[in-house]
């Protein structure tokens, strides 16, 4: 099986970068080795292909003499990293419903390490198959279960812990990742899992939030079929997320930042039935909604975010989008306080 038609998310290798900036390295020169360049990880839409990452993630392993470097790694991931799909988990109902919508969604991050979850009477098993990463296998198993359960345990029941972790990988001569875990780990397994409990699966999360799932997963689904088709107002789209709380790019910025003309741009997103001033719109409408979820953030900070720098013109355009203003709009959302206090 070839590695060449796989990719990785690059903001995903976010992670790599600052732990090299924490071992006073120059990222660059390691990304480059391998054939990466490490500007694109600033870049929303880009991506990486698997083997080189494969590559670059075994070379860091074996040069620094990490042997648990995917932990290390781990404690390294923001939930940023990911754009929406961090937090639309997180708010998710429960961790059995965050597991099944991370499997709908994990192409997002890489097309070649692909989850499976399986059910066997009260026992729910997240199973890894990194297939394209012969490398780095061991890398990304350990940094994918250390990942997604620190992920975890921000919106889950604190009752909450993995029956047990499974590694294909040999034993390291250290305890990081079981320190990570805070579990028993089975070394040199036939698979890589992390093994649940059904029932604590099952209990309320402390951060599920509807709205924030209504609000993301369109755009989730929108980029998702963008991976698929390559479709251009995807990565208009992506763009724009990763800019709209400095200020909102024109048109020819975008098109700059997609190596294309104005003109170009503008031809294939007609060839989509859509224009730059729609999906300007459709972003910011989601990103907004997104944002009133929650109410740490005033109406006037989610109108910075979503490229508004004057308050009321923000209201006026989210009363076009919506039919209600940003306020009446929170207001008639579940209360999140409330839902936590149920959970």
């Amino acid at each position: 099986m070839t590695q060449g038609i796989y990719s990785v998310l690059a903001t995903h290798l976010r992670m790599v970068l600052r732990w090299l900036e924490a071992q006073g390295e120059q990222a660059q020169e390691h990304f480059e080795r391998h054939g990466l360049d490490v500007n694109v990880l600033q870049q929303p839409r880009e991506r990486l292909p698997a083997a080189g990452v494969d590559a670059l993630l075994a070379d860091l392993r074996d040069r620094f003499q990490r042997p648990c470097l995917g932990t290390e790694l781990a404690e390294f991931h923001r939930l940023s990293d990911t754009h929406a799909l961090g937090i639309t988990l997180l708010a998710s109902d429960n961790g059995l419903e965050a597991l099944e919508r991370g499997l709908r969604y994990q192409r997002l991050l890489s097309t070649g390490a692909p989850m499976l979850l399986e059910e066997h009477k009260n026992q729910v098993s997240l199973i890894f198959s990194p297939m394209t990463f012969e490398l780095s296998r061991d890398v990304l198993g350990t940094y994918m279960n250390a990942m997604i359960w620190r992920c975890m345990k921000m919106a889950a029941p604190s009752a909450l812990e993995p029956l047990k972790v499974e590694m294909a990988a040999p034993q390291p001569d250290n305890q990081h990742f079981e320190t990570a875990m805070g579990c028993k780990i089975a070394w040199s397994q036939n698979r890589t899992a992390m093994v649940f409990d059904k029932s604590q699966l099952l209990e309320p999360w402390q951060m599920r939030n509807t709205e924030i799932i209504r609000a993301n997963e369109p755009m989730l689904d929108n980029l998702l079929k963008s991976l698929r088709t390559g479709d251009i107002a995807g990565k208009v789209r992506w763009q724009l997320l990763d800019a709209l709380d400095k200020e909102l790019p024109s048109e020819e910025a975008i098109a700059q930042a997609l190596h294309m003309s104005p003109r170009t741009l503008q031809r294939r997103l007609k060839a989509e039935n859509t224009s730059y001033g729609e999906v300007v719109q459709q972003t910011r409408m989601q990103l907004a909604q997104q944002l009133l979820a929650s109410p740490d953030i005033s109406a006037t900070e989610v109108g910075l975010a979503c490229g508004f720098s004057d308050a009321s013109a923000f209201t006026r355009a989210f009363k076009r989008w919506t039919g209600t203003t940003p306020s009446d709009y929170r207001s008639g959302m579940p209360n999140t306080d409330s839902l936590q206090q149920k959970g």
